[in-house]
């Protein structure tokens, strides 16, 4: 039998999902969403780069991430 609590079966479409440590905009404050990660693995660690979105204004933000191994 398949789970339908809360809906957690059914996939969230990319525009309404919200990332826990997400940027507040900074043209108008409001949370932004992910819209793309790149992650990159090398003998030096893991760097990643998130790029944000605000659904409210268009803004756009991107941040780098970088943890040694």
């Amino acid at each position: 039998m398949t789970s339908t609590f809360l809906h957690e079966d059914k996939k969230v479409p990319p525009d309404e999902a919200e990332e826990r440590d997400a940027p507040p905009c900074p043209n108008c404050g409001q949370q932004m969403w992910v819209v793309r990660v790149e992650t990159r693995l090398s003998d030096h660690g893991t760097q990643s780069v998130r790029d944000y979105e605000c659904s409210r204004c268009g803004g756009r933000r991107s941040l780098w991430t970088r943890s040694a191994s």
